[in-house]
């Protein structure tokens, strides 16, 4: 068995469809789309495509570290405290254990993600 994973854009698997808890919407109705591709055998590193559609949400990583890099779309990153960041394709940063803040997505975003719980 190959120790390999291929990220193929065209031919990705059946996403996971998702959307907020309610206690987390800020404005508008985001919807999300979740495509897992590969993980460790314990699940604690964990890899795939996000997509939201456009309106904000609370974002808060408890535990969790998240490297992402946008594939396409506009969106805004809003930590707690600090100023707004575009963020837009082509951009890749982590958020760290403990982030707490406002995504808002602008324009329907897609990001490559990878985490470590």
């Amino acid at each position: 068995m190959s120790k390999l994973t291929f990220v193929d854009y065209d031919n990705l698997p059946e996403p996971r469809k998702g959307q907020p808890a309610p206690e987390r919407l800020v404005e508008g109705n985001p919807q999300f789309l979740a495509w897992d591709i590969a993980q460790t055998g314990d699940g604690a590193v964990r890899s795939g495509i996000w997509e939201a559609t456009p309106g904000a949400y609370r974002s808060i990583k408890g535990e969790t570290f998240e490297f992402c890099v946008i594939l396409s779309g506009v969106s805004e990153l809003i930590e707690d405290g600090c100023a707004p960041r575009r963020i837009v394709t082509g951009d890749a940063f982590a958020m760290h254990p403990g982030f707490v803040g406002t995504w808002r997505v602008i324009e329907t975003t897609r990001k490559l993600w990878v985490s470590r719980d």
